[in-house]
């Protein structure tokens, strides 16, 4: 086998594993700040949602789901989903909270990581979401 042909066979495979991989979750610190009698607040979904949660991935949030108010970012209330657990992902799977600025989902608060990490698509997306308490 002729060495060129021999590194084209080589190298091929090895290229299309690096475009396959996915890209990293972007993400920026956050202080997550607790809100007095906060925590009594939550929410119910109202209606099924498509929501983009990293480059090429989808979640719904269901109808019927709880979530609870942990607090606040910069960005806006933080609420953690209750009986369950949400992910975004990318290279890596991350356990995130949604934030919300009224009723429109504007990102993710990853909590081990203490980060914010936007909307992938930059879209934001509407909730129809009813406020509870738990």
């Amino acid at each position: 086998m002729r060495p060129a042909r021999a590194a084209v066979l080589l190298v091929a495979p090895v290229s299309l594993l690096l475009v396959a991989c996915a890209p990293e979750v972007v993400r920026r610190p956050a202080q997550l700040t607790p809100v007095p009698g906060q925590s009594e607040s939550a929410i119910e979904v109202l209606q099924d949602a498509s929501i983009s949660v990293g480059p090429g991935y989808q979640r719904v949030i269901p109808r019927g789901s709880v979530w609870t108010s942990v607090g606040r970012t910069a960005q806006g209330e933080v609420f953690k989903p209750v009986g369950r657990v949400f992910t975004v992902e990318g290279t890596h799977i991350y356990e995130a909270y949604i934030v919300l600025d009224g009723e429109r989902v504007v990102g993710f608060y990853l909590p081990v990581e203490r980060a914010f990490s936007p909307p992938p698509d930059g879209r934001e997306t509407k909730l129809s979401i009813r406020r509870r308490q738990p």
